[in-house]
């Protein structure tokens, strides 16, 4: 592993580098090979920017906080890496709990909107849509990605199907069941 220090405009004792080497050392508990760590210290008049990124076999993250303290913004950045971390070996662990099962999916049917007028609506197009776990955030990135209009995904912690779209005003509008 190759771990690096970046300093600019500020001095970092040995004992201070230490100190980031060990609490950057406990990230590597989340990956299986780490191929490169490297946090970043920039002062800029008042303030303290830390930036920290890892770079791992098939994970890449990185964070940056910016406080008066160094060691408050390493804090910052150092549980916010570790978030990440988290969140990306329980994606890895929940994918090798399913298998190599199929994601269940919903059947999505759209009907011609002159039939519906007419009293017999006529189906034009059938597709269907995967119904994946995640949590509202990550449907949101997923839907801000993408050029669907929505997205249906089962909630990662309530367990239910839920329903995310894009409205006219370009905000998300969020369909739960009712418990």
């Amino acid at each position: 592993m190759e771990f690096e220090i970046i300093t600019r405009n500020v001095e970092l004792t040995p004992k201070d580098q230490n100190l980031v080497k060990k609490k950057v050392g406990r990230l590597a508990k989340y990956f299986r090979e780490v191929h490169e760590a490297r946090i970043t210290f920039a002062q800029e008049k008042h303030r303290m920017l830390v930036d920290g990124y890892i770079r791992a076999k098939g994970a890449e993250i990185a964070a940056s906080a910016e406080k008066t303290e160094w060691s408050a913004a390493l804090q910052e950045v150092v549980e916010r890496l570790e978030e990440q971390a988290r969140r990306l070996k329980q994606k890895v662990r929940d994918r090798r709990q399913k298998g190599t099962g199929r994601e269940p999916a919903w059947e999505l049917r759209v009907v011609e909107a002159e039939s519906v007028r007419s009293g017999t609506p006529r189906i034009v197009e059938t597709t269907y849509v995967p119904v994946r776990p995640m949590t509202v955030e990550e449907a949101a990135l997923e839907l801000d990605s993408s050029k669907q209009d929505f997205i249906v995904f089962r909630d990662a912690e309530s367990d239910q199907i839920n329903v995310l779209y894009r409205r006219r005003d370009k905000t998300y509008g969020l369909v739960t069941p009712e418990t």
